[in-house]
Parts: C-alpha cells; sequence; structure tokens
C-alpha cells in the first residue's frame, strides 16, 4: 500500500452520507432550534441524572445476538508524558477483579461460555477505549452483559497481583506489533502528524512503561477518566427500548460524576513552511514521492458547516479526476500519480499527492506531482466532470433512503458508534435527504475551485520521498524545490500527451484443433479420462455440481536449466497477461474482465499450474482463455519493464534487508548455493531491457507451454459438449513431449545452524526448517497432520506454559506426496536473552516427540480430525482436489472412494507407530535472528 494512502483513504459514498451534524449538545431536552438537524427518529436517547447517555436501536435482523457496546471517550492522546500506554494497560484490566465479581470478568464471562473474539472484545485507539459485548438474545444473558459493562464502567478494582500477571500478555502484545507494518506507521505519524501529541503517544505504549507501570497510576487513570459523563452505552438489536431502558438506570445510575481532566490537544499546529524527509526503512521495498499540504477545516454541526464538507467532497474529487487523467501518460520513470485527503484532527486535514517511481526517478516523480497541481492553479476543475459528480450526489441522495431502511445491526452499531465518538448526531434521513438536495442546489463551479486553490496556496506543506532499503536517496533542498517550482509556474504547462486509446475487448482467434485419441471409463467413481491427441490427458469427474472446476498442471516450474529461476518466473507471469499476435496490446485480458473470467495461476519450483471456475456455459470461454494464453506470443514490453523496475526495487533493498539475508541463509543451509537460485544482479535485469531481452521471455514462455499437461474437470456438463471442447481449444495446443522437467528443490542430510546478529527489533527468533524422507499415503498424511496439531501444543505447553518464554509459536508438519518427504517448521520469538534456553528446550521436544505424546491429547485430535473430514468430505474444493491427488499418485481415481474410509484405522496405536519414524531434528536447518549490536547490522 502507498505510504501516502494510509492517511489519506476517504471513502466518497461512506463520507457523503455520514456529513451529518448538529449545533446543539447531543443529548439536549429542550426543543431544537428551527433548522437544526434531527436526531434519527429510530435511535432512542436518553440520559442519566449522573450524566450517563444511553442510545438503543431496536433492529429485527434475524440475528441470534444483541450488541452492546460501552464507549469512553478517553485513549492514548489523554495520557500525561508518565503514563505512556496507561490507557491500553487499564483496559486490559477492567476484566480482572471487580467489585461484583472478585474472581475476575474475564473469569465470570467464562463461565458464562462467552469467547473472546466471539462474545466480548476491547479495542483503544488514541481517542477513545471501547468495550464490545455481543450477548445472546435471552434476556439473562442481555443482563449478564449489563452487569459486566457497567462493573467496567466503574466497578473495576485493578489489583496489584493482576497487572504483574497481565504485564506478560500486554508485552506479547506489543512484541506481535513490531515489524516493518510498526515502524513505517511510526515515521509516517511523525511526518503527517508533526506539531501534535500523536507520535509521543502510541496506544501500547513503549517497553518500558509497560514492565514498569505501576498498578497506582492505572487506578488514577480510570478514577480520572472512567466517569459516567465520559462514557456512552450502545445497544442494538431486537430489544425492547423501555425495558431496556429500565435495566439501564438500574445498573448505572449509581456511577458518580467528577469533573474530567483537562483534555490533551488533538489538532496539529500548523507551520508555515515547506518541510522535506526521508521515510526509509530497510524492509521497505517502496520507491516513492509525495506531497502533502496541511490546512484548516470547518467542523462547524451546522448546515454552514455541512455545506462546506459537501464541497470539500466535490473537490476532492476533481482533484482525483485531473491526478488520473495526467497519470494516463507519464514518463517511464513514473508509475503511477494519485491524490487523496484526509482528516487529521476535528479542525485540521490534508490533500496529498503520491507518485510511484522507479529506481533514481524521483526527481521526476516530484516534477510530475507539481505540475499536476500548477494545472489545478491554472485551469480549475473539470466543469463535464464536476457535473457528473454532482449528478452522482443526487442519484445517491435520491436512494439513500433504501440504505437506511436495510441497516443491519452491525451497521448501527458503527455509524452510532463513530458519531458519538465525534460528538455530532446522527440525522434523521427524511431532512438529511432534503438537506443534501438544498445544499447542492447552491454549490457552483467557483464554489469547488476556490476551495481547491485555497487547499494549494495552504503555507503548511511536506515534500517526503522513499526508497528500497536503506538505498542512496538524495533529497532536494527547499531552495531546489522552489526553483523547480517556479520554473514550472513561468513556463507553459506541456501539452499532455494523447492517453493511449482505450483497449477494446477482443475474444481470442480460434487455435489449432486437435482430436481425442483414447477414452477411459471409470463407472465406479463416476470419472473419464481422455488421451489428447497433443499427448495431454484430461480427466473428468462427473459430479451434480453445476459449478465446475477446472485444473492444469505441468512440470513447467521455475528451476529448469537454460535460465535462472527469476527469469522462468517473469516468464511465467508476464505469459499470464500474454496476448496472441493478431491481437492489440492488452484486448485479451480487457476481454477476459468483461466475460468475468478467472485464471489464476500458481509456479513451484517444480510444477506450473491454473485453476479456475465457471458454469457449463462459460466453459468454452474459459478454455478459449487458457488455450490463448499457451499459445500467445507476444510479451508485452511495458509489462517486462514493469517487472524489471520492480525486481530493481527488490534487489536495491536486499543490502540492508535482515527478511532477504534470513532467506539468504536458510537457503544456503537448506540447499547450498545453486547457480540456478541466484538473485538477479543490475546488470542482468538490464540485458533484458529492449527487443532482445523481450525476445528473450518469450522464448522461455515457449518453453513452459509446451511442458505436457494434465488437465481435471468437476461438475456436471453434457459428454458431448465436453468432447467437442477439447478438440477444438485444448486438443490442438502445441507440445514438446521431450522438454525438460523442472528440478526440485530437496533439502540436504544433516544438521546445519546459523546465529546473525542484525536484527532491528529488540527480540530474538529462531526459524528450523526439517525434511525426512517418509512414504506417502493418504492416512499416513492425516496422521500426520494430526501429530503437528498434537506436536504445537505439547510445544507451547513447553514453551509458554512451563518456561513462560516465548511470544510468538508457530509450528506445523506436513507429508508431501510428489516428493515422499516430510516437512517440518518451527518459528517462535523470545526475549535473546533466553534464546538458546528456549531453544534447547524446543529442540529436546522435537526430538523426544514420541515419549511425549499424551493419549488424550491424541484421541481428542482424532475426533477433531474426524469432525472435519465429515465436512471435507461434502466439500465440492476437497474431493476436486483429492482427485488430483489420486492421480499424481497412482494414476487412477481410487482415492474417491478410498477417503470415505480415511480414518477407519486412525487410533492411538497408528498414531504413535507413525510418531516412531519421526525424525525431526536429524536433518534440520536452522537461523537464529538477534538484535543487531549498536552501530552494525540492519538499520531503518
Amino acid at each position: 500500500m502507498p505510504f501516502i494512502s494510509r492517511f489519506c483513504s476517504a471513502a466518497w459514498l461512506r463520507a457523503l452520507f455520514l456529513l451529518v451534524a448538529c449545533a446543539l449538545p447531543l443529548l439536549a431536552s429542550a426543543a431544537p432550534e428551527p433548522g437544526a438537524f434531527l436526531w434519527d427518529p429510530r435511535v432512542v436517547r436518553g440520559e442519566l441524572a449522573n450524566g450517563f447517555p444511553y442510545y438503543i436501536v431496536p433492529v429485527k435482523d434475524g440475528s441470534a445476538q444483541v450488541s452492546m457496546q460501552l464507549v469512553v471517550r478517553v485513549g492514548s492522546l489523554d495520557e500525561r508524558d508518565d503514563q505512556s500506554g496507561v490507557a491500553h494497560m487499564v483496559e486490559h484490566m477492567v476484566f480482572h477483579a471487580s467489585q461484583k465479581h472478585p474472581e475476575g470478568l474475564r473469569d465470570y464471562m467464562t463461565s458464562l461460555g462467552w469467547q473472546v473474539g466471539r462474545h466480548y472484545n476491547a479495542q483503544t485507539n488514541f481517542e477513545r477505549t471501547l468495550y464490545m459485548l455481543s450477548p445472546e438474545k435471552r434476556p439473562e444473558r442481555m443482563m449478564a452483559a449489563l452487569d459486566v459493562l457497567a462493573e467496567i464502567a466503574g466497578g473495576a478494582k485493578i489489583p496489584d497481583a493482576g497487572l504483574e500477571s497481565e504485564r506478560k500478555i500486554i508485552l506479547e502484545e506489543w512484541r506481535t506489533k513490531l515489524g516493518l507494518t510498526e515502524r513505517m506507521e511510526r515515521q509516517r505519524r511523525a511526518l503527517l502528524r508533526a506539531g501534535s501529541l500523536y507520535p509521543a503517544r502510541p496506544t501500547i505504549g513503549s517497553e518500558a512503561s509497560i514492565r514498569t507501570q505501576p498498578a497506582s497510576a492505572l487506578r488514577r487513570f480510570y478514577a480520572d477518566w472512567y466517569r459516567p459523563g465520559n462514557m456512552a452505552l450502545l445497544i442494538v438489536g431486537d430489544v425492547d427500548p423501555a425495558e431496556m431502558e429500565l435495566k439501564i438506570r438500574a445498573r448505572f445510575s449509581g456511577l458518580e460524576p467528577a469533573e474530567l481532566p483537562a483534555r490533551n490537544p488533538a489538532d496539529p499546529v500548523l507551520g508555515t513552511q515547506l518541510r522535506i524527509a526521508r521515510v526509509q526503512d530497510a524492509e521497505s521495498g517502496t520507491s516513492q514521492v509525495g506531497w502533502v499540504f496541511r490546512f484548516k477545516r470547518d467542523p462547524e454541526q451546522n448546515r454552514a458547516g455541512f455545506r462546506n464538507r459537501l464541497i470539500d467532497r466535490l473537490a476532492e474529487r476533481l482533484v482525483r479526476h485531473t491526478v488520473r487523467q495526467r497519470a494516463g501518460a507519464l514518463p517511464s520513470a513514473v508509475e503511477s500519480l494519485t491524490s487523496s485527503r484526509g482528516e487529521l484532527g476535528g479542525n485540521v486535514a490534508s490533500l496529498g499527492f503520491a507518485a510511484s517511481v522507479a529506481l533514481g526517478g524521483h526527481q521526476e516523480g516530484l516534477r510530475q506531482i507539481l505540475l499536476a497541481q500548477e494545472q489545478l492553479r491554472r485551469e480549475g476543475v473539470d466543469r463535464k466532470a464536476l457535473a457528473e459528480e454532482i449528478a452522482e450526489v443526487h442519484r445517491l441522495n435520491d436512494k439513500s433512503l433504501e440504505g437506511h431502511a436495510r441497516r443491519d445491526i452491525s451497521t448501527w452499531q458503527q455509524l452510532l458508534g463513530e458519531a458519538l465518538v465525534e460528538r455530532r448526531i446522527l440525522q434523521d434521513p427524511q431532512q438529511k435527504q432534503a438537506e443534501v438536495k438544498a445544499i447542492m442546489a447552491s454549490i457552483t463551479a467557483a464554489d469547488v475551485e476556490a476551495r481547491v486553490r485555497e487547499w494549494l496556496a495552504s503555507p503548511d506543506q511536506l515534500l517526503f520521498m522513499l526508497a528500497p532499503g536503506l538505498s542512496p536517496l538524495r533529497l532536494p533542498s527547499q531552495a531546489e524545490v522552489e526553483a523547480l517550482r517556479a520554473r514550472i509556474a513561468s513556463e507553459p504547462l506541456p501539452v499532455p500527451q494523447a492517453a493511449p486509446a482505450k483497449v477494446v475487448a477482443r475474444a481470442p482467434e480460434p487455435g489449432p484443433v486437435g482430436r481425442l485419441m483414447a477414452e477411459e471409463v471409470d463407472e465406479k467413481n463416476h470419472v473419464i479420462r481422455w488421451k489428447l491427441s497433443n499427448g495431454d490427458e484430461f480427466i473428468w469427474h462427473r459430479t451434480q455440481d453445476p459449478q465446475l472446476r477446472f485444473a492444469a498442471r505441468s512440470a513447467a516450474g521455475y528451476r529448469q536449466s537454460g535460465a535462472p529461476a527469476w527469469q522462468w518466473q517473469i516468464a511465467a507471469q508476464l505469459a499470464r497477461e500474454a496476448d496472441p499476435a493478431t491481437q492489440p496490446p492488452g484486448s485479451l485480458s480487457r476481454w477476459a474482465s468483461e466475460q468475468k473470467l478467472n485464471l489464476n495461476q500458481e509456479q513451484k519450483d517444480d510444477s506450473l499450474s491454473y485453476s479456475g471456475q465457471s458454469t457449463a456455459a462459460q466453459l468454452e470461454d474459459l478454455l478459449r482463455l487458457y488455450a490463448a494464453r499457451q499459445t500467445a506470443s507476444r510479451i508485452d514490453p511495458q509489462a517486462l519493464s514493469g517487472s524489471l523496475r520492480q525486481l530493481a526495487r527488490q534487489i536495491a533493498r536486499q543490502p540492508a534487508s535482515v527478511s532477504a539475508a534470513l532467506a539468504r541463509e536458510m537457503a544456503v543451509l537448506r540447499f547450498a548455493a545453486a547457480e540456478l537460485d541466484a538473485s538477479p544482479t543490475a546488470e542482468a535485469l538490464l540485458a533484458l531491457e529492449g527487443e532482445a531481452g523481450q525476445a528473450r521471455i518469450e522464448d522461455l514462455a515457449r518453453q513452459l507451454s509446451a511442458a505436457p499437461v494434465r488437465y481435471f474437470l468437476a461438475g456436471e456438463i453434457e459428454p458431448e459438449v465436453l468432447r467437442g471442447l477439447l478438440g477444438r481449444h485444448l486438443a490442438g495446443i502445441p507440445r514438446d513431449p521431450a522438454s525438460v522437467a523442472a528440478e526440485p528443490l530437496l533439502q540436504r542430510a544433516g544438521r546445519h545452524e546459523s546465529r546473525l546478529a542484525i536484527g532491528i527489533e529488540p527480540q530474538a527468533s529462531v526459524r528450523a526448517i526439517g525434511s525426512q524422507s517418509m512414504n506417502w499415503s493418504p492416512e499416513r498424511a492425516v496422521g500426520v497432520a494430526i501429530l503437528s496439531r498434537v506436536a504445537y501444543r505439547v510445544l507451547r505447553s513447553e514453551l509458554r506454559e512451563a518456561q513462560n518464554g516465548i511470544y510468538r509459536l508457530n509450528f506445523t508438519m506436513t507429508l508431501d506426496p510428489a516428493s515422499g518427504r516430510l516437512g517440518s517448521e518451527l518459528y517462535f520469538t523470545t526475549d535473546p536473552a533466553r534464546i538458546d534456553e528456549l531453544w534447547g528446550h524446543a529442540h529436546k521436544v522435537l526430538a523426544t516427540l514420541p515419549a511425549r505424546l499424551d493419549d488424550a491429547l491424541l484421541e481428542a485430535e482424532i475426533r477433531n480430525m474426524k469432525a472435519a473430514e465429515g465436512r471435507r468430505r461434502e466439500d465440492a474444493g476437497s474431493r476436486f482436489a483429492r482427485l488430483q491427488l489420486s492421480y499424481a499418485r497412482w494414476g487412477d481415481a481410487r482415492y474417491l472412494a478410498d477417503s470415505q474410509h480415511l480414518l477407519d484405522g486412525m487410533n492411538v496405536r497408528t498414531l504413535r507407530a507413525l510418531a516412531a519414524e519421526l525424525a525431526l531434528t536429524r536433518d534440520m536447518a536452522s537461523v537464529i535472528l538477534l538484535p543487531a549490536v549498536e552501530g552494525k547490522g540492519a538499520g531503518q
């Protein structure tokens, strides 16, 4: 996702119909002033004598649950300097001991059979803390939920002992957020919200604050902010409002009101000049230029404010229209140009422009952004586009009452919650519809153009640049930027290059025709197998399913002689979008899109496969598309250039990338160095530019499509119709029986381990991958799946419960039918000081797993697997996968019948016998990642 889009992702439709406001307090008891916005009449509102507000929306949508939410208007933005992370820690601690439930609210809800995520959850952000309950629609359950929320609102004790145990859970949550996304988000926030407290108030806090905040600090924060006037209760579902109001009064009237502490300001303080910044991270592959204007917005909760916000939305759409037009004819160094608007506080908004650029294309990206801004200043907005946007607003407004009538519980809860946090009303839909109509009639092109120019004249501006990894990036000086902007302003705007002609959809022309050579019928399994005249095989499993499933598989993997793996991968990728020489570029893809055809492609080290679904009526088009892709002879040179630019960004990122270094090290340990698997160099990429490179990739693509194919189809279609389709579209595709099959990667024997002290985050990790020879059968594969689950639980019990030392843990075992090898993979993160100790415990568990298996645990997992198998037997996708597996293994369809008895012989004894064959640590590659020594290793 582009860096800039994380803060500029306003959704036009949603934004339009959430533009509701009111100049009165949310629960004003006086009659509304003439012209004031009215509440949606479906919302039943009230306020207790202590200032506690509640909102009830009776909704009968067939749901078995009722949604109850307690909104507390406090988040990390309200913390003092010495309270980092306290708002979030309080959110955790209110589920511990309370006045009415000294055993803890979490234990109480567990006793009711409620599960976190399904029946209850909580979230904290910068502005609010939200507690969500979804009790069953039974009176006693709904009352229990109200009891829980009342305890959260005013009965939490936050005991010292409970905090000490909860710290470990919060620290684990903190560590799960570490990584590239969090680091880039931190940089983004520091730039876009500069001048506010947002950068200094991460919701989860810091490691130090989580470890050291005393329970007394949490109790003080709770006492300060968890007050009735700072909360609101939202109930949506099939409830009786009058009865629910009585229950609310009985539970929440005892909350004591108090004056709240002074709030920290949310809005950033705007500057008066251009800031220029670099955004980079060792793991990021983004190459981008961004420009952001920050300015005041009108937050007024009245008709004038509503009108301003409608003008804002139209202006945003018209800016986007201009930018999109310019993006249709960009220089080769600039891959895309976008714009969007976002909000950075109650009174501050932003307009952003972003250009994705090739390596070394940052200067040209900046130029294109400035050209777009200058065009908007000089030419204003496109009148035709404005008329279309206004017409679209009227169209949607005319349909708004229909959408209101269809609101379900989740939609009501979301809209009402957002309105309360932002302290606005959820407006009467009929009044809002009339307001939109009247306001839109008063908005002119001059209004919209004035708004755009006002944004572009804001003195608070930010230019930022991103480059892959830590590759060199020279930032322009402010004087250089201003000189470029002045030069563009003084010159005629470049005549826009003619946008490429719209691609016209065109169906593929008929290809070579073949015939069916032989037919074998398996009546028991309802399968027919045909041999095609080009040597391919086609297997059809006739079922009553009207949805047809199609698959094609060859040995055209990416580990073949004649070219490095990355070139075979590019060839497969681009061949998927290639066009026949007789058709204009892009016409085949446009036709496939219009016909709603989706043909998925997956290339592995030893195979190339395609898959898709269609109805019987669509199957001919799906086969035509597949055949055209197989025989297409022209690779789009622009697509090739795009792939090469993407690879170039990856190469630029690799020298400082921790993940790339880990992947390289693991590959060396597992497979040793191989020329086929070497990463491309900048020189190798350059060699593929131009006509010679295009010819090279087209030749590789032809070699891939020459590999013999085995097809599979499952579903209902007339046999004679299918026979005709196979002859017309598949049997004539040229194949070469002598084509070279790909070479699978096989892990080398022995134990191999490396330690890399290059980590960016303050944690250590172990990744261990094992491989051993093991005969495959369906029964053994299912047994391995069961043992994999049991092994995970044994590892978790040892490392988390017994040793209390891991943050994240993953473990899997799979038995591969193609290679006849069992693969295992273990990954966990922990405190760097304990990595060797815990790796030793994990290694011992894997080495002695058969002796650690518990009969009760095995029996429980057998029951789980039998329940899952019952569902798989009824699943058409699972049956289709088993058809392919059966032919890959035995060359016939026996597995379809045999799988009906797959678990008949599965018991503790057979699982223990299978476990005795495990040698998980004998042939294993492991990489231990440690934090970088200060001044060395990867950076950001």
